[in-house]
């Protein structure tokens, strides 16, 4: 009779031992696969917080005389691994049609002027980011923005400005450039400045325009200071020496991805916990599963010593054991995929409500899971047949049978 229609006919005979079989296998993948998801999940959600936590590295000039070009910014912005770039830039203009807010009766230029700062992306690296400033109508600048601009509330009711209203400014050496209104903000200190300070120097006169028209006015000057975002915060170091290189003494280049450590800490806590929880399965899934397949062996010796002396091979004795441990095993992963589904979302609020909230996790049963479950779990199954077929493989039938006959 060929291995394998024994190995279902003992399974078939041996209900209790079989079922018994079935239901530790089920526990061992059950707990393997968890593990699997939960780590998936981790890892899945590591690389989502790799993009939203904007790791970046930050160049600052160290000299307002040599200021960041325009070119070197582009420069940076077409280095391996750089998602974008926020160029800011400041320089002051003069108002062409419309005053700037003063209480100050300076005849200074500085009195007739307002500062100008420009962004690719307000809502990184500026102060409503930080929540330093707040909006009060409209939008921020944007990279799709161009001749955009967002101006302080204050400065908009003097001036008799309303959303979708247009402004001009005018450099000294001439040029010229008109823009639309596409916000308003409070700072919240308006009120609190000394009534000499020069207008250009006055939050109210503080305009932030897109780098689009920051550069047709100022665009033989530059900007103080470049951040290069990058999608994998691991690469932060080699990139800032790419960027040093670029720039050299002129800018102090750091890098920036405190968010990213804070929020990745939890995770490394939870990985760490589930892969000493899946490794402590194989372990314990192993030693009692192979400890069940010895004591059932032991009472099987008489059988498979008698295969062997009419001339069956000690391999495919091997391969009956692991057909028997084999069937149980992928019924049990069946099992076990129901489970996982079933608690997928019981896993995710048990071992996640720690986690901040801006990290979105999502445990769920994915093929990746099943195929890595059936490669550890075969690695438990081939252990455990062979080692409770040890003593059977290295005896002798005929010592096998002189013992069970005395």
């Amino acid at each position: 009779m060929p291995f394998y229609k024994r190995s279902f006919l003992y399974l078939i005979r041996k209900r209790t031992k079989s079922i018994l079989l079935l239901l530790i296998f089920l526990l061992v993948n059950s707990m393997i696969l968890s593990t699997n998801m939960i780590l998936r999940a981790t890892e899945r959600t590591e690389a989502d917080m790799q993009e939203k936590t904007k790791a970046k590295v930050v160049c600052e000039i160290t000299d307002t005389a040599n200021e960041i070009t325009d070119k070197e910014a582009e420069k940076i912005e077409n280095l391996a691994n750089v998602t974008s770039v926020n160029r800011l830039g400041q320089q002051s203009a003069y108002l062409t049609d419309l005053s700037p807010v003063t209480a100050s009766d300076s005849t200074e230029q500085d009195n007739l002027k307002v500062s100008l700062q420009s962004f690719d992306d307000m809502e990184t690296d500026s102060p409503f980011e930080d929540q330093s400033y707040r909006l009060t109508d409209g939008g921020l600048i944007t990279p799709e923005t161009q001749y955009g601009a967002v101006v302080n509330a204050g400065f908009a009711d003097a001036n008799g400005l309303q959303l979708g209203d247009q402004l001009s400014f005018e450099t000294e050496s001439g040029k010229t450039v008109t823009v639309e209104v596409i916000g308003e903000y409070l700072a919240g200190n308006e009120n609190r400045q000394e009534k000499s300070t020069l207008a250009v120097y006055r939050v109210e006169n503080q305009i932030y325009i897109d780098n689009t028209a920051y550069l047709e006015l100022f665009g033989d000057r530059g900007f103080y200071k470049v951040s290069a975002y990058i999608g994998q915060p691991d690469l932060l170091d080699e990139l800032a020496g790419k960027i040093q290189d670029i720039l050299q003494e002129k800018a102090d280049v750091t890098t920036s991805d405190a968010l990213y450590q804070q929020m990745k800490a939890p995770l490394i806590q939870i990985t760490r916990v589930v892969e000493l929880m899946r490794m402590l399965t194989f372990i314990t899934g192993t030693v009692v599963i192979s400890l069940l397949l010895c004591m059932w062996m032991r009472t099987r010796q008489k059988e498979m010593a008698v295969f062997l002396s009419m001339g069956e091979q000690k391999f495919t004795i091997f391969l009956q054991a692991l057909l028997e441990a084999a069937v149980l095993f992928l019924i049990a992963i069946a099992g076990a995929c129901g489970f996982g589904l079933l608690a997928a979302e019981g896993l995710q609020n048990m071992l996640f409500t720690s986690v901040t909230e801006d990290i979105s996790l999502q445990v769920s049963l994915q093929f990746a899971d099943i195929v890595l479950l059936l490669g550890i779990g075969s690695a438990v199954v081939v252990i455990a047949v062979l080692i409770s077929l040890v003593p059977v493989i290295r005896a002798n039938p005929k010592d096998i049978l002189s013992r069970m006959e005395g």
